[in-house]
């Protein structure tokens, strides 16, 4: 008896697809928007900080240079953007060539597997960045509806 090729192409795009989702994660994580305790690379620049303790900057310096930090913090905030509208346009491709290939049944499966990974990602990060803990929580009275401000 013959096996199915099918099959196993669509299992390999999935495999694929999954990795891509993956190495995406892990590349947004660790390497755009670095959390909280995590080590900074070797190469980073030094803080503010630590420049004028260490190079006993002026206060006039001091503040030439947070100018240029505010100035430099922008562009990278940018180059952020664009890396992941790059990462979400070369996922959403990967995905229209994979559902190509997968029967509608097939692609529902997907869909659902990408909204549970989606959804398992979401806790984690809420997980960590509230140490463990339930999100606060928010009184809706607390705020009014049409201007969205807090009214306490």
């Amino acid at each position: 008896m013959k096996k199915r090729p099918t099959a196993w192409l669509a299992a390999a795009l999935a495999l694929v697809f999954l990795a891509g989702a993956a190495a995406g994660i892990f590349f947004e994580r660790l390497v755009l928007s670095p959390r909280e305790g995590h080590r900074r690379p070797p190469d980073h620049f030094p803080s503010l900080e630590m420049l004028a303790r260490e190079l006993e900057l002026t206060a006039d310096q001091q503040a030439r240079i947070k100018e240029i930090f505010e100035r430099n913090e922008e562009r990278f905030r940018c180059l952020r953007g664009d890396i992941r509208k790059n990462l979400n346009d070369i996922r959403e491709q990967l995905k229209r060539e994979i559902d190509a290939v997968l029967t509608p049944e097939q692609i529902k499966k997907l869909q659902d597997m990408i909204a549970r990974h989606k959804d398992k990602a979401r806790r984690e990060y809420e997980r960590r960045s509230f140490g463990g803990h339930d999100r606060p929580t928010v009184d809706p009275k607390d705020y009014k509806e049409e201007e969205g401000e807090k009214t306490r």
